[in-house]
């Protein structure tokens, strides 16, 4: 089991998860739009608010060192 207390795993997996998220809601709007089936009016600016929220935490959280960071 992942140790609870591993803050900088937890914290790139929170971005890995809500950038999946927003990823997934955007490829099931397109699905229903092709099945011409309709998308609640909240649906697209809550996959907006999801991306801008993997942006914020791609600012805060730091890089971890060895993958690529200077």
């Amino acid at each position: 089991m992942p140790d609870p207390n591993d803050i900088p795993r937890r914290r790139r997996v929170l971005v890995l998860d809500v950038t999946t998220a927003a990823s997934e809601v955007s490829r099931l709007v397109h699905e229903a739009h092709d099945l011409n089936l309709p998308v609640e009016p909240g649906v697209r600016p809550g996959r907006d608010a999801l991306v801008r929220w993997a942006v914020l935490l791609e600012d805060v959280i730091p890089p971890e060192h060895g993958l690529g960071s200077i």
